[in-house]
Parts: C-alpha cells; sequence; structure tokens
C-alpha cells in the first residue's frame, strides 16, 4: 500500500510538471514589475495571458521616479550628516499593453525561455515641488503632462519551484512629451536602457 502511494505521488507530480513544458506554453502569469534606467527607478507590475502558440499580451503599469537630475552634496553643520540632493521631482505614472513572443518553445530546458517583448501606452509625468526638502507636500501643487512611451526589451523566462517565475531583461524605453515636464531639466524626450527584474507566479 505504501509503495503504491508513493508510485501514485510520483505519478502525479510527473503529470503536473509536464502540464507545462515551458513559460511560452503557461497561460497566465502574474509578476511584479522592477526596472532600473538611465533617467530614474520603477516599481510596477504586469499581468499577461497566453494567445497563440508561442505569443502572450498582457497589460503593464508602474510608477517611475525621476533621477536624472543635477545631485550635489550637503552636510549638515549641526549633525555632520551629509545629504545627497537631487535638483529634480519628477515622476511618471504609466499604463499600457504589451506582446510577448518566446523562442525554442520546448526545445530547450523546460525552465529557461528566451523572448522579445514590445509594450507601449500613454505615461502621466508629474512635476513636483523641487524643494529638496519636500516629501509628500510636494505634490499639493504639481503639474502634469500627457505624453506616449513605449518599450522594446530581449530577456529570459525562468521556472522556479511552487508555480513561481523569475525574469531577467534589458531593453530601451523612450518617453515622449509635447512639452518640457520639468522646470530644472527642459526636456520633452526621456529615454534610456533599462534593466527589467520581474518576480511572479503562473497559472
Amino acid at each position: 500500500m505504501k509503495r503504491m502511494g508513493i508510485i501514485l505521488l510520483f505519478s502525479l507530480q510527473f503529470l503536473f510538471a509536464a502540464s507545462y513544458t515551458s513559460m511560452g506554453n503557461v497561460k497566465k502569469i502574474n509578476s511584479l514589475d522592477l526596472r532600473m534606467t538611465d533617467y530614474g527607478s520603477s516599481l510596477g507590475g504586469t499581468m499577461q495571458w497566453r494567445l497563440i502558440n508561442n505569443f502572450h499580451a498582457g497589460v503593464h503599469a508602474n510608477w517611475t521616479f525621476v533621477s536624472s537630475g543635477k545631485e550635489y552634496t550637503m552636510t549638515d553643520p549641526y549633525t555632520g550628516y551629509t545629504y545627497r540632493i537631487n535638483t529634480i521631482h519628477l515622476d511618471f505614472a504609466k499604463a499600457g499593453l504589451f506582446l510577448k513572443k518566446h523562442f525554442f518553445t520546448n526545445q530547450l530546458a523546460n525552465t529557461f525561455a528566451p523572448y522579445i517583448s514590445i509594450q507601449a501606452g500613454p505615461v502621466l509625468a508629474i512635476d513636483t515641488d523641487n524643494d529638496p526638502w519636500a516629501n509628500f507636500s510636494r505634490y499639493q501643487d504639481a503639474v502634469y503632462h500627457f505624453g506616449f512611451y513605449t518599450h522594446f526589451h530581449i530577456g529570459i523566462d525562468f521556472m522556479m519551484e511552487k508555480h513561481s517565475s523569475i525574469t531577467v531583461a534589458l531593453g530601451y524605453e523612450l518617453n515622449y512629451f509635447n512639452q518640457a515636464v520639468d522646470e530644472e531639466i527642459l526636456k520633452t524626450n526621456w529615454n534610456g536602457a533599462a534593466l527589467i527584474l520581474n518576480y511572479g507566479k503562473y497559472f
């Protein structure tokens, strides 16, 4: 009886593992999205669904803290503590759609799935008070600008235990506005390379 139980357990594990032979076959993935770009860092999330064959489509949203302004160092004469102050206080709020294609599905190891992806959608630039000592109060008199962003990247999806996944990708992002979005740095285009790290669950 014990032997039959062990055989049944291994059989179920085998069938369960065989339900997906690659990340390209996964029906749905929800992920936490972390990005580091030339102009700042962001935190967000993605939801994606399988369409046909190796294609996935999904939605993506993140909040980017722009930090590409000029930095200077200031020392408090009373405490001796040194502060690094950035001259720019600008945030980007993004939400868009993306298309993703996996390659070599069922041809490589089950845990390894390279892909390419393109994302696009609207971006809201939030230009806040440039006072280096302001915190949440800097959003009270913020100025808003609408624009468009697109992002292209290549990466690898890795299957992990307990239906979790990790993604590492490298890409390039473009953010375009009709007018300058910060009073300190008069730029309409905010572009740069991006390193992407995703941690998610697949279903």
